[in-house]
């Protein structure tokens, strides 16, 4: 049936997302840690602390197994956050090998001292069967014990299987309850169950007038369930409104986050709709996305992947210079990660930083790999670049609306210098938008002969000089690049040589596509 209500699947989530809530917790006061021997209570904490300095790069770079090092000192001296970031670090193989058992030992440790952001780890490790057997019944307890400490996800988890029964016998009431406890503090995923359970009077009253306003919470954080049942409320009018323009808006932004209902029903949403109507809602659907490009979706934490991956992200392009995985990006794209993927036509593939040149915006990734060899671009000689000529650049802008395949725009060089005549960089008329910063901006022969860095920002500019922009974007001259690159050693040997003779304008984009990588950006 059209948009019809899907009731949520149970949702274990992983243990890599709680560093987020251990951050939240960890300067809290609690009486956890008053079973630890008073004598070292307070040199346990400081250990602590260190730790996190370490595993957040407090005054310096970040250091993961000095951080596990730390946290051990203080976790062996029985101080609960410490055993239950260890135990997270242990789940994550963060500064320590991943070892689920190590995990399932520290966390429990943690939990017993009441550390309600342990149970609610330990609840996952038994919801998963990782490191412990696998006891639905066993993760219920601890969900229920940390959501009666307040923990907002521990109170959505414990909402889904009292809703679905999985380990505990079903009771709807408690499960609206629990979500809504969750639903109040924020917590998007929470705010979506509730609204279906009110759309469809599931052990509440029903309600479609609240259960749109809950779905809209969690749609404004990104949470693809609830911006696809939102569009469909709005589209049919429950609630007391129907707006087919911000139903296709709701309905476009889940289908850009492969919800496959939302791509399915929303051809079904523009068949009402007028030329201009779809356009105005893409055009609302893109500035959500603009705005809410680099914010963390709570809907994330709690998602049912199994995995130890990191929901949010932002993301770039970057482009491949070596065979064997090294490739370009800028610095701002990637200067805020934990942890990097790169993902390209052949798969995805984590990364590491290699250098960076803040200045400059400019950093050096390499990928690990198997046996794959990589497409690369040869740098260009940007002195060579004359006002007027033709490039274009590939990338991945706005990946939350206009998908994860690679976008082509071109242009021209409009200026030989940037702003305030600054030599660095190349004014481009090529257009670009968030993502397509680190793309590569290449020449009629195929040649990287600069690097897409930033574009005026449209507002400001306007404050400032009482006239709007006319797609005014810039990129880092090739010779900066080299100039960036010529200390890393290893790299001499593996760079191609720039093309010299002209090839078909076709080959030089599908070149430019296959070195085309993009990256994403775990926070």
């Amino acid at each position: 049936m059209l948009f019809a209500h899907k009731r949520p699947s149970p949702c274990w989530p992983f243990a890599a997302l709680l560093v987020v809530w251990l951050t939240l917790f960890a300067n809290a006061q609690s009486t956890n840690e008053t079973r630890a021997p008073k004598i070292d209570r307070a040199e346990a904490e400081s250990q602590f602390k260190t730790g996190l300095s370490f595993l957040y790069g407090v005054g310096g770079k970040k250091n993961p197994e000095e951080a596990a090092r730390w946290f051990r000192f203080a976790a062996e001296k029985g101080y609960a956050k410490a055993q239950g970031i260890l135990g997270l670090c242990y789940h994550s193989g963060q500064g320590v090998t991943q070892d689920f058992i190590e995990a399932a030992k520290w966390l429990r440790k943690a939990a017993e001292q009441d550390d309600a952001i342990a149970q609610f780890s330990l609840g996952t490790l038994c919801a998963n069967g990782q490191g412990v057997a696998k006891d639905a019944a066993e993760a219920v307890k601890w969900y229920r014990k940390s959501a009666e400490q307040g923990h907002a996800a521990a109170q959505t988890n414990l909402g889904t299987v009292l809703q679905t029964g999985n380990g505990v016998e079903a009771d709807l009431p408690q499960a609206a309850a629990w979500y809504r406890k969750a639903a109040d503090q924020g917590f998007g995923l929470a705010q979506a169950n509730l609204g279906q359970m009110l759309a469809s009077g599931q052990g509440v009253t029903k309600d479609a007038a609240a259960a749109v306003k809950w779905y809209r919470k969690a749609a404004d954080q990104g949470d693809a369930t609830a911006q696809f049942l939102l569009g469909s409320a709005l589209f049919l009018g429950e609630g007391g409104l129907q707006d087919y323009v911000e139903s296709y808006k709701w309905i476009n932004l889940a289908a850009a986050q492969s919800h496959t209902p939302a791509a399915e029903h929303r051809l079904t949403v523009s068949e009402k709709m007028t030329p201009a109507q779809i356009a105005e809602a893409q055009k609302l659907s893109a500035l959500f996305s603009a705005r809410n490009m680099t914010s963390t979706s709570n809907s994330a934490s709690a998602s049912n992947t199994g995995t130890n991956t990191v929901a949010a992200f932002t993301t770039g392009t970057g482009f491949f210079i070596s065979d064997d995985g090294y490739l370009l990006t800028n610095f701002h794209v990637v200067s805020d990660a934990l942890r990097i993927e790169v993902r390209t036509r052949h798969g995805k593939f984590p990364a590491k930083l290699v250098k960076a040149d803040r200045a400059n915006d400019l950093a050096l990734l390499k990928v690990a790999r198997g046996t794959e060899l990589f497409h690369p671009l040869p740098l260009g000689v940007s002195r060579g670049v004359k006002l007027g000529d033709s490039v274009f650049t590939i990338g991945f802008p706005n990946t939350s609306v206009q998908g994860m395949e690679p976008k082509f725009t071109d242009g021209k060089i409009n200026g030989i210098f940037g702003m305030q005549d600054d030599p660095r960089h190349f004014q481009i008329s090529v257009p670009v938008q968030p993502g397509n910063s680190g793309g590569a901006l290449v020449d009629a022969r195929g040649n990287a002969v600069g690097i897409v860095t930033f574009r005026l920002d449209d507002l400001k500019t306007f404050r400032l000089t009482g006239s709007l922009p006319q797609n005014v974007n810039y990129a880092v001259k090739s010779a900066f690049v080299g100039a960036f690159l010529d200390v890393v050693p290893e790299l001499a040997s593996r760079l191609k040589e720039p093309n010299t003779g002209d090839s078909k304008y076709e080959e030089v984009v599908k070149g430019a596509q296959e070195a085309a990588a993009l990256v994403l950006v775990y926070q």
